[in-house]
């Protein structure tokens, strides 16, 4: 519970972060409930740098952006809710909701992203949440989409390069991610690709055009650029 006094909420923000978190750490898998607050650390550390401490950015004064650092704090918690379930109640509640979901047919079998599709209605009705930006950030931070907001890039970032991460990249999209988040989302989407081709597994059907939209918008920048 440590870290939540130290996230920067009020105190009815961090009552209701910390009821999520309550329920997440009863049962989830120690590995995955490890994994969620490494990335919960490392996004308020983004957070910190391109939402809290940037208002001339994205947003018009700091009350609006700790708005959003609540909201990612929410979605952040609750991004692998989904993975808790087996694959058939996953595909079986994103075929439901099928028609409110960028995919196609052949996405819903692969079990890598379900989890997020899935989990945004899981998450809607188990925690009674309303709020279309966190259940959009839930429902894509695996797969990403055309124009990402800032909350969305953090997500997606935290969960590739969290603390607990070790591979040969990681520590310097770290450093990456605090120089510049566009150009880091660049390095790791692609790397996500890389990924997914080297080991023969089935790419989501939308990956290509966000992989063509990140390099029209971010792809001349360059390392010493923060943005």
């Amino acid at each position: 519970m440590d870290f939540i006094n130290k996230l920067k909420l009020n105190p009815v923000q961090k009552k209701s972060i910390s009821k999520i978190n309550e329920k997440i750490s009863d049962i989830f898998p120690h590995d995955l409930y490890e994994h969620t607050i490494s990335t919960l650390l490392y996004s308020e550390k983004l957070a910190c740098n391109y939402i809290l401490e940037d208002n001339n950015t994205y947003n018009d004064n700091f009350h609006t952006g700790q708005t959003t650092y609540y909201k990612l704090c929410m979605a952040v918690l609750l991004h692998d809710y989904g993975k808790i379930f087996d694959f058939e109640k996953l595909k079986k509640i994103v075929l439901e909701n099928k028609d409110k979901i960028n995919a196609v047919q052949e996405d819903f079998e692969i079990n890598s992203i379900l989890h997020g599709f899935a989990g945004a209605f899981i998450a809607r009705d188990e925690f009674n949440i309303g709020d279309e930006e966190v259940l959009n950030s839930i429902m894509y931070h695996t797969t990403g989409y055309c124009n990402m907001s800032i909350t969305d890039k953090i997500i997606y970032v935290s969960d590739k390069i969290e603390g607990r991460r070790n591979y040969k990249e990681v520590y310097y999209l770290r450093e990456l991610s605090l120089k510049n988040i566009n150009l880091c989302l660049l390095e790791v989407y692609k790397n996500n690709i890389i990924y997914i081709i080297k080991n023969n597994k089935n790419i989501y059907s939308n990956t290509f055009n966000i992989w063509n939209n990140i390099c029209k918008l971010y792809g001349g920048l360059t390392y010493g650029s923060r943005r």
